[in-house]
């Protein structure tokens, strides 16, 4: 793994790394809630082009939010501010990076050729409508900011896991996943949210199964086949 490029965004700087370099289509890979880019150390897939993991702001070698606000849609803008500066890639994202790669997948369908979800921690959020996420009484609110037992480091800023209870509605998915070029849904047996599960009635969402290599080989293979510019 090189040396992090660190990139600015706001008040902060992210962490993006590259894992294997290569001539094709650049690949970002988005981790999930509480891990960081070392987690795809061991999993970076055989792809053709570079393979870059960004860090999550709160996450890995990248800054933490003053004041501790993280949600999936700044989680997005660490991705946008990234592609600002690398330049059109194809996303896969676990867990809490799966849904952050929806996000920017439709927000920026010209950026983003092709997009993976996988499972992960951070998949689900908490509930699928306003209000559904029950309110935290002190004592919760102080073990879910404690960082972790016994003095071991934090890998991750202890105030993301408030993305364990943000609400995503199914429809507010759908309409990201519809402007979305290219969408690959990694099934298995595992339980998916109301929002995943909307997704896969949309007209550019496929189902893969397999494993994860038979997945990214998909991704690799719907990539190819790209109308959009190179890459």
């Amino acid at each position: 793994m090189t040396p992090a490029q660190q990139i600015p965004h706001g008040q902060l700087r992210v962490a993006l790394f590259q894992l294997r370099d290569g001539d094709g289509p650049r690949l970002l890979l988005l981790h999930a809630l509480g891990e960081s880019s070392a987690s795809w150390r061991d999993l970076a897939p055989a792809w053709p082009g570079p393979v870059l993991a960004l860090d999550f702001a709160g996450h890995g070698a990248s800054g933490w939010r003053p004041g501790g606000a993280y949600n999936p849609e700044l989680f997005a803008a660490d991705v946008d501010a990234t592609l600002a500066v690398v330049g059109p890639c194809v996303l896969a994202g676990s867990g809490l990076g799966a849904y952050v790669a929806l996000l920017v997948a439709g927000a920026r369908p010209k950026l983003v050729p092709a997009t993976l979800l996988l499972p992960g921690a951070g998949l689900a959020g908490f509930g699928a409508e306003p209000g559904a996420a029950p309110p935290l009484d002190l004592v919760e609110v102080l073990r879910r900011l404690d960082p972790q037992p016994g003095g071991a480091a934090v890998g991750a800023d202890p105030a993301t896991r408030s993305c364990e209870v943000d609400v995503r509605p199914p429809d507010y998915a759908s309409a990201f996943g519809a402007a979305a070029q290219r969408l690959l849904l990694h099934e298995d047996d595992g339980e998916r949210p109301p929002w995943w599960v909307a997704l896969r009635d949309l007209p550019g969402a496929t189902a893969v199964r397999g494993d994860r290599a038979r997945a990214f080989a998909d991704l690799a293979a719907v990539s190819a086949r790209s109308s959009s510019p190179a890459l």
